[in-house]
């Protein structure tokens, strides 16, 4: 396996909740940390803030799940900041 796969990643997702939205914006909210928490990789951050940590496949993926959640529940945007943690070796 390419070592780069298997990085340690950090992504953080922003919600901002809509109040406009048929569901309110604590169920914007709780829509998405229901998400992360399926994933196993969630640590909330804050009120409206979610991280998720683990390998890059996972991460890419929760973060899929977490954004879908988060706007079918009429969340209006949705910020992510990714960073990968340390270098990752590509060669052994």
């Amino acid at each position: 396996m390419p070592g780069y796969t298997r990085a340690e990643v950090t992504a953080e997702l922003r919600i901002s909740a809509s109040p406009e939205a048929e569901k309110s914006p604590k169920e914007q909210t709780e829509a998405a940390r229901e998400a992360a928490a399926e994933t196993g990789l969630a640590h909330d951050a804050g009120p409206e803030t979610i991280v998720l940590a683990g390998g890059r496949a996972e991460v890419l993926s929760a973060m899929e799940s977490v954004i879908s959640a988060s706007l079918d529940a009429g969340a209006r945007t949705v910020e992510i900041k990714v960073e990968v943690e340390g270098d990752a070796p590509r060669f052994e």
